[in-house]
């Protein structure tokens, strides 16, 4: 038995619950999750049956046993040992304990669907921040806040690797990205040698044939494979162990068993067949439209000679829907030559660097593609100058002041000539068009001319990218300024109905986009997510795949409304870092991490995102990027205690300019604060028109009043401290020093003062009197 394993609470409370009912027991879990060991130690003291399915032939269970385990239950091919696991499930007289590494299994289904098993499952067994420092803290190891955070998020409550680390940590290394490694290739190693040796062999080499690449559909791993029994083939393997998932039919396998599997592919395949199941998956993806992960596998096996002509089927789409960003190192690894040879490639290069904001490089591009126009002929000809016509409206530095004049010359320059605009994208998949591919905010003042005037030039330069566009540019324009809510939502409705008739989803998301916050604005945060999840199901039966990322940055910007900060944090996992390096086109996820940096009262990763976001608002000429960063930056600031009323009022006089409400009064009890503070100033001021500043100021409390948790950081509670840690800051709250605590509790100094630091940080205080009065206020002490 190890001594030094903590089992963990939830796990350990359901199987004291199950012995107390009594009930049987299914515990489930990947290997190093712990599970003989917690039963072991649960057991311990009591007498027990133990069969391992390893170790067949079992001896019969005596019919004096009262507690039966049985583990290793995903290695049972036996129909008649499950049946007599079956009969002994049936007995009242016998609590049974099965141990597996899979899910419940088909053949057991139905006993438990009749309520015959309580399932701990390996969620369950996940060793979370208490049982990682109380481990730490019983083998005597020294540890800081940085340390317990890491091994949180990397190590996944594995018993085994954080065994592990606290070997090593014993030997004076702090966890870390190469104590990580190092685990992990250990822990790859372990399954290689010791797991995959026990899986039925055609099994292991179709899923070694399929470790090529990370995540699957069947038709995918056919493909590789040239097996024609996959279903069969994924189903065992769901039953052997837990390590594949399943979401709308892709399958995934654990990181660290792809690791696995890949070193035992190339020990038994050697590179050049691996090579070629790295092919047939590049094919595949070439096949299905995924530049991304096609261009890097050929790479990988060494077809180099695919990738030209795969970076020119991309550069004909357009950014929202192209992988231009992902793809640069390629782009950027092409001869000169090579790009001067392809008006496609010479105009990709030019968005490219637009993109990147880099005004010289993209504008040298644009300079060459209209050279090569000017001695090109026939088709080339054409081509490029449709290619500069698309450049002329979709630069994104460009800004957007001259995009009309552009278009009025469009229909004699392509059309009349019988040329086409290439592919175009409004809203770079953002659910706005006025803030979209471009900033239209300076053509919302005259917005019911326009649409009257201009409206059905640009849907017709546009083709089926323009398909319901003015309708939703109006609605969102109209909804901006708080105009009549039923003609907004005719014209959504309508908008949306035109997509629908041969137009692209896009343009739909923006108008669902705008549905969706007026039904928050309206207080009715459900029907916002009805709204975006029936659409988002019409997404995916399309496979408009592109539009995802920014539906669930919307999604949790609903989930910000409920105070929801635990949802927030599961979507910051998912989200873009900034940090590694700035993509323009992620503009809409990065105000949404702001959003959840405020939340969760990280102010100074919130403004340095703000002023990243400001300087491309800057470089750019966005308006709106730079009305809604000024109101964010003001938000944190004025929560920071630095100046931010100068700051405030341009915002304000900025939106008053465009005659826009929304921007400010969905930041409701976020900005409410500022308001209440500047609202003399600015009713007396006269700088802001009176009818417009009395309706924000009514509309901004409407929705504090409603959603009062938005933004707001959530109260420490018990549940979020280790219990050492409640101890720590009652004896605190005592007068104890920090010696004299460690000698009561019996820790390091050190580990007393990583409790102390880490309650500071949740009560959100820099001193121990200021802790000890929140801990007061909150009931904690």
């Amino acid at each position: 038995m190890n001594k030094s394993y903590i089992a963990p609470k939830i796990a350990l409370k359901k199987l004291k619950s199950a012995r107390s009912l009594p009930q049987n027991v299914y515990l489930y879990g990947a290997t190093g999750y712990g599970k003989t060991e917690l039963v072991r130690q649960f057991l311990s003291g009591r007498k027990y049956a133990y069969l391992s399915c390893e170790e067949l032939p079992w001896e019969d269970v005596s019919p004096h046993d009262r507690i039966v385990v049985i583990d290793d239950l995903h290695r049972l091919k036996s129909e008649e040992r499950r049946e007599e696991i079956l009969a002994l499930a049936e007995r009242e007289d016998v609590w049974l304990v099965l141990i597996s590494r899979s899910p419940v299994p088909s053949w057991l289904l139905p006993r438990y669907v009749q309520g015959g098993f309580i399932v701990i499952s390996e969620s369950d067994l996940r060793l979370g921040r208490g049982e990682i420092t109380g481990y730490l803290e019983s083998l005597g190891i020294d540890y800081t806040e940085e340390d317990i955070r890491y091994l949180q998020e990397t190590a996944e409550g594995n018993a085994y690797a954080l065994h592990h680390v606290a070997l090593r940590m014993k030997e004076g290394l702090h966890p870390g990205p190469a104590l990580r490694d190092e685990i992990w290739d250990a822990f790859a190693n372990y399954l290689e040698n010791v797991v995959l040796v026990g899986w039925d062999s055609d099994l292991l080499e179709f899923l070694m044939q399929i470790s090529v690449v990370d995540a699957f559909t069947p038709e995918l791993a056919a493909m590789i494979s040239g097996n024609l029994h996959v279903a069969a083939l994924l189903e065992r393997a769901a039953e052997a162990g837990n390590f594949l998932t399943q979401e709308d039919g892709v399958y995934r396998l654990r990181p660290v068993l792809v690791q696995a599997l890949r070193n035992r592919a190339l020990k038994v395949y050697g590179t050049e067949r691996f090579k070629d199941f790295q092919y047939n998956a590049a094919l595949y993806y070439e096949m299905h439209n995924e530049t991304v992960p096609a261009l890097r596998l050929f790479e990988e096996c060494g077809k180099t000679e695919r990738i030209k002509n795969l970076l020119i089927h991309n550069a004909r789409m357009n950014p929202g829907n192209g992988h231009y960003y992902e793809l640069r190192r390629y782009y950027f690894g092409l001869d000169e030559q090579e790009i001067e040879d392809s008006p496609v490639l010479m105009a990709g290069m030019s968005m490219l660097y637009s993109m990147l904001m880099d005004r010289e490089k993209s504008e040298y591009w644009y300079e060459k593609l209209k050279t090569f126009a000017t001695a090109a002929k026939g088709g080339v000809r054409r081509e490029a100058q449709s290619r500069l016509a698309y450049l002329d409206i979709g630069l994104p530095h460009r800004g957007s002041r001259d995009v009309l004049e552009v278009m009025k010359r469009i229909p004699a320059l392509l059309f009349d000539k019988g040329n086409k605009l290439p592919e175009f994208s409004v809203t770079s998949n953002l659910p706005s068009t006025m803030n979209g591919g471009k900033d239209f905010c300076h053509w919302s003042p005259n917005d019911t001319v326009l649409a009257k005037t201009v409206g059905p030039l640009v849907e017709r330069v546009l083709g089926r990218y323009g398909k319901g566009l003015t309708k939703a540019a109006l609605g969102e324009s109209y909804y901006e300024k708080g105009e009549d809510n039923y003609k907004v939502v005719a014209l959504l409705t309508q908008a949306q109905m035109e997509t629908e008739r041969g137009g692209m989803l896009e343009i739909a998301f923006a108008a669902v986009g705008i549905r969706v916050r007026l039904a928050v604005l309206q207080g009715d945060l459900q029907a916002a997510q009805e709204l975006l999840d029936s659409f988002r199901r019409a997404v995916k039966e399309r496979h408009v795949t592109q539009l995802l990322p920014n539906m669930q940055a919307m999604r949790c910007r609903l989930a910000l409304y409920k105070g929801d900060i635990d949802a927030a944090a599961r979507w910051l996992k998912t989200a873009p870092d900034e940090d590694v390096e700035f993509c323009s086109m992620e503009r809409y996820r990065y105000l949404t991490k702001v959003r959840c940096y405020l939340a969760r009262g990280e102010h100074i990763k919130a403004q340095a995102l703000i002023e990243k976001l400001r300087y491309y608002g800057e470089q750019t000429g966005r308006a709106y990027i730079r009305m809604e960063t000024g109101l964010l930056s003001a938000i944190t600031k004025e929560r920071m205690g630095g100046p931010w009323q100068e700051e405030f009022r341009e915002v304000l006089k900025e939106a008053e300019h465009f005659r826009f409400l929304r921007l400010i009064t969905e930041e409701g009890a976020a900005v409410w604060p500022l308001l209440q503070k500047e609202k003399k100033a600015l009713l007396e001021g006269g700088a802001l028109d009176k009818k417009w500043l009395l309706r924000l100021l009514t509309e901004t409390e409407e929705m504090a009043r409603r959603y009062p948790l938005y933004l707001k950081k959530r109260g420490a509670t018990t549940a979020d401290f280790h219990p050492t840690a409640l101890q720590v800051l009652r004896l605190q709250a005592d007068g104890l020093s920090v010696n004299q605590i460690a000698q009561r509790l019996g820790l390091k100094p050190d580990n007393v003062r990583y409790h102390t630091k880490e309650n500071y940080r949740k009560l959100n205080v820099s001193h121990k009197a200021d802790a000890i009065l929140a801990a007061r206020s909150l009931g904690l002490i």
